[in-house]
């Protein structure tokens, strides 16, 4: 790439704030910690902070089957979860298509739809544990309602209805026996698996990215003014920072904020949802193809598209010669340097925000500053489960976390399927 296509091009990722100088860490930081204090402290601010009521941390009780619903924008997941031996054992698997994704659905159908999956298990089940990605606002005593559904879904007459009250009700209207329930944030079953799973470490984070973005985390309740009721000792929270807005958005950002739901709102998870990032690759090659980065053939490929997934993406850095759509389109050294570049200036800008909202709040816990007492990141989701996304997270981690704030991390990836099996045996922590 000669000096002039690569000023150009940084001068174009710099205008989409993707470019370190536009990115600085610690500012980042400093914002997604202000507006935590301001919403633990009682005020209002774009990262809701919830106390959970759960206790944080116990053991299994083993061989007790618990059923359990797992819950996200794409589908509903049941099953049996049997612990022994302190491995999880799962039977009964079940799932559907959630309603309010495909088809706006008032509330009584997702509530149907738990109530439907999970009946066959309960003659069977000395519990059922109900996990939730969703933003839940805990009454503190054992229920809670959905403050929020995410944008790829629409549901109605939710606002008010305790979720565990109302499955309840379904449930009783069937004749099905009911069995101690709990309602947890998936982002806390995350930080509960690494607990259980892989003691010893100093604190626990809970990081859910995918789709969606949270995090789970256990401070003093006594930090917390407005719950009085929280005790001072240590208490699980989970944070809405799927609808943070401190973040710096760019040219391509406003675009595609405006075609999306709820333009001005959620621009965080906008920015590093695996569900926009392939739309946030292609929006950027337009403008460059606009500003004549790319060669006749390659522009006009590109402005053919009328969408791109994170997997295409992924596949052509993975591959750039083969790797599918776009390697064909990009079939010049040329074009294939400057996606090159685009593809990893798209990821890196989610991995810098994900590891700023991080360190927030490894600050505001206190951990990470002994080097005998780490804090664990339990990580859960499907931008960890694709490797390129992984490497560039991991290496921002180590660039910023360790060696630049020099807090001390270990990565933790349990299987997909044991923070919901945790999940569930926390109705039974000692």
């Amino acid at each position: 790439m000669n000096a002039a296509v690569q000023q150009q091009l940084t001068n174009l990722l710099r205008a989409n704030s993707m470019t370190p100088d536009t990115l600085d860490g610690s500012t980042l930081t400093q914002l997604f910690l202000s507006q935590m204090r301001i919403s633990l402290y009682g005020g209002v601010a774009s990262i809701p902070m919830f106390p959970t009521f759960l206790p944080p941390f116990g053991t299994l009780t083993e061989n007790k089957p618990i059923a359990v619903a797992e819950l996200d924008d794409q589908e509903i997941h049941v099953s049996l979860v049997t612990f022994s031996h302190g491995e999880a054992h799962f039977s009964d698997q079940d799932r559907f298509p959630i309603p309010g994704r495909e088809y706006p659905a008032p509330w009584e159908d997702l509530i149907y739809a738990i109530g439907e999956l999970t009946q066959p298990l309960l003659d069977r089940a000395q519990g059922l544990a109900l996990c939730l990605p969703f933003s839940v606002v805990y009454n503190g005593k054992g229920d809670g309602t959905i403050s929020r559904f995410p944008g790829s879904m629409t549901i109605h007459g939710f606002s008010e209805k305790p979720v565990l009250a109302s499955l309840r009700e379904e449930l009783q209207s069937r004749g099905a026996p009911i069995p101690p329930m709990t309602l947890i944030n998936e982002s806390d079953a995350a930080l509960l698996a690494a607990g259980v799973q892989n003691p010893g470490q100093g604190r626990y984070l809970g990081v859910t990215w995918g789709s969606s973005i949270d995090v789970g985390f256990v401070a003093p309740g006594s930090i917390v003014l407005r719950w009085p009721g929280i005790p001072g000792d240590l208490t699980l929270f989970t944070g809405g920072f799927s609808q943070a807005q401190c973040v710096p958005f760019g040219l391509v950002d406003y675009s595609k904020d405006r075609d999306c739901y709820a333009p001005g709102l959620d621009l965080y998870l906008k920015m590093v949802s695996t569900d926009y990032l392939g739309e946030i690759f292609r929006l950027v090659m337009i403008k460059a193809a606009e500003r004549k980065l790319l060669s006749f053939g390659c522009s006009r490929d590109i402005l053919s598209l009328t969408q791109l997934d994170l997997e295409t993406m992924l596949q052509f850095m993975a591959d750039p010669q083969a790797g599918g759509t776009l390697a064909h389109f990009c079939r010049e050294p040329e074009d294939r340097e400057v996606a090159l570049v685009v593809a990893q200036a798209v990821l890196e800008r989610a991995a810098r925000l994900v590891c700023a909202n991080l360190a927030a709040v490894i600050q505001f816990i206190g951990g990470g500053r002994d080097a005998n007492a780490p804090v664990c990141l339990s990580l859960q989701g499907s931008a960890f489960s694709a490797p390129p996304l992984m490497a560039i997270f991991e290496a921002q981690v180590q660039a910023y976390l360790r060696d630049t704030l020099g807090l001390h991390v270990t990565l933790w990836q349990g299987d997909n399927a044991l923070p919901v099996g945790t999940a569930a045996a926390a109705l039974y922590r000692t």
